[in-house]
């Protein structure tokens, strides 16, 4: 007996094999990417620094690249630590203060598995650091100039959904907006005028910071007072180090003195120029080098402060010399 299967059911049923097909095949293998991330950003005119990678978080696949751009004035490193702390900044010693080799030189290879320690080294505006990931597995990354400035990348297997480079775009745009919004215009809009000090004339804030969100500026930025007066700089930070500086006329000193070795790179020396205090601010008059040193809040520790007693009239610039644009002026009359 011969069954006999309409015409149109066979079409139907072909269409479906058809369609059914792809379906069945291997996927492709998509072509690794390389991702850009930032590390820090700022506003448009420099004053308010932001902390933190923008995004924070990444999500990327095996064998795929992120590079990091440093996009601010403030100098960052991006360091992954195979599980352990960051190690720290700045090493003391006997023959003075020094960068840490482990942050200010490059660490590792350009492929990264989770174990051992990479590292960017020390960067500066515009530069990039760029590591390809071997392994699935999520890895933490730091920079160790910065306390509390993490990010993350996590790996996944080839196949899984990963950020395109628009959605990272879309997520650091968003990030770095809603801080300065939301923490750099109000820090900027309350530390605006002088502060009442006691035993000076006036109070000066030297920079301010509320979490990420530094704002690099004296406020005021231009004070006038008369001769015999006194004016105490205030650090409203959390953690970021400023010097307050007259240079009267001479050059601006290198924050960091290279130290030649026998062997290997030169050691990075914190020049004691920037690093101690120089002068005598409480009978200063005008005309020589004065430096606050380099103050930094400490946890547990009093609110760091320099107080200047200006003897003669005139107009004295300063700066900080750690950053970038930070300056003002004490004008003082007669």
């Amino acid at each position: 007996m011969v069954l006999s299967i309409p015409t149109r059911l066979v079409r139907l049923a072909f269409a479906g094999a058809l369609c059914a097909g792809p379906l069945m095949a291997a996927p492709v293998a998509r072509a690794a990417q390389t991702v850009k991330v930032s590390a820090g950003a700022e506003s448009p005119g420099g004053d308010v620094q932001l902390l933190e990678f923008a995004p924070v978080n990444v999500t990327i696949n095996t064998g795929d690249t992120v590079t990091w751009s440093l996009d601010s004035t403030e100098f960052h490193d991006v360091i992954f630590t195979g599980g352990g702390q960051p190690p720290d900044f700045v090493q003391p010693g006997p023959d003075g203060v020094f960068i840490n080799p482990l942050v200010a030189m490059p660490q590792g290879g350009t492929s990264y598995d989770g174990s051992g320690v990479a590292g960017s080294g020390l960067l500066n505006k515009g530069q990039t650091y760029s590591l390809t990931f071997s392994k699935a597995g999520t890895y933490t990354y730091y920079c160790a100039i910065h306390q509390g400035m993490v990010g993350t990348v996590q790996v996944q297997a080839p196949g899984q959904t990963v950020d395109t480079q628009d959605a990272i775009d879309a997520r650091k745009a968003a990030q770095v907006g809603s801080e300065i919004d939301s923490k750099g215009v109000p820090t900027i809009m309350t530390n605006q005028g002088e502060l009442p000090t006691e035993g000076s004339t006036i109070g000066v804030v030297a920079g301010a910071q509320n979490g990420p969100t530094d704002v690099q500026r004296f406020f005021p930025p231009r004070a006038v007072i008369h001769a015999g007066d006194s004016v105490t700089w205030v650090w409203k930070t959390q953690d970021t180090p400023h010097t307050v500086t007259f240079l009267s006329g001479g050059p601006v000193p290198d924050v960091v003195v290279p130290q030649p070795q026998p062997n290997g790179p030169p050691k990075l020396q914190l020049n004691p120029m920037v690093l101690a205090p120089s002068g005598d601010p409480t009978n200063w008059n005008g005309g020589s080098f004065l430096n606050s040193g380099f103050l930094q809040p400490m946890p547990g520790q009093p609110t760091p402060t320099f107080t200047v007693h200006f003897n003669n009239p005139g107009t004295y610039d300063y700066i900080c010399v750690l950053h970038e644009g930070m300056a003002g002026t004490i004008q003082v009359l007669e």
